[in-house]
């Protein structure tokens, strides 16, 4: 993200938001506590926003439900009287982004641009949402490249290992999983 786009998502303005009674801050939580945290947070009345993805475990192969931006959430909390400390002295949070005198606003904007990527409670952005499943040993095409191939795995959200025979061997690439194609 370039330095104008970071400041049309935040707004520093000690102004701007005092002007609004309640603002969304970026809560910055300790390493794997995301869950806790916002817990914490809602058990307090705060109103706390944690987006989740769907990632592939590399260990087990199956997809399990993690924090979109690990380490950071979202809280809604008043800049009045100090009501935004409170945060800081919850269980799983590390911190805030902005200064110990106050904490930066982000606007409403962003977070409904988020809410709107969720499909099932899950941001859905790019394959995940959209793209082709395949089976370990299904055929597969690459029509760009001409090769043909037989998918092994996913590596990420959007590659795959992909098993091609060329020139007598078997050689394992990593491709693009929008440029493949079921061969049946």
């Amino acid at each position: 993200m370039n330095a104008m786009a970071d400041r049309k998502i935040f707004d520093e303005t000690p102004a701007a938001v005092d002007r609004a009674p309640c603002v969304w801050v970026v809560v910055v939580t300790k390493p794997g506590q995301e869950r806790r945290a916002r817990r914490e947070l809602e058990q307090q009345g705060f109103e706390a926003y944690l987006p989740m993805n769907l990632s592939m475990n590399r260990k087990t192969r199956e997809f399990v439900a993690m924090p979109f931006f690990p380490r950071y959430l979202f809280a809604k909390v008043s800049l009045e009287m100090g009501d935004w400390k409170r945060v800081w002295y919850t269980y799983g949070v590390h911190g805030l982004l902005g200064t110990a005198d106050r904490p930066i606003g982000v606007k409403d904007e962003l977070i409904e641009r988020i809410r709107r990527q969720e499909e099932d409670g899950f941001i859905k952005i790019g394959l995940e949402a959209d793209g082709p499943r395949f089976e370990r040993g299904q055929r597969v095409s690459e029509d760009e490249f001409g090769f043909e191939g037989v998918f092994q795995e996913r590596v990420d959200d959007k590659r795959a290992l992909i098993l091609v025979s060329f020139l007598g061997r078997e050689s394992r690439f990593t491709v693009d999983l929008r440029r493949l194609k079921s061969r049946g």
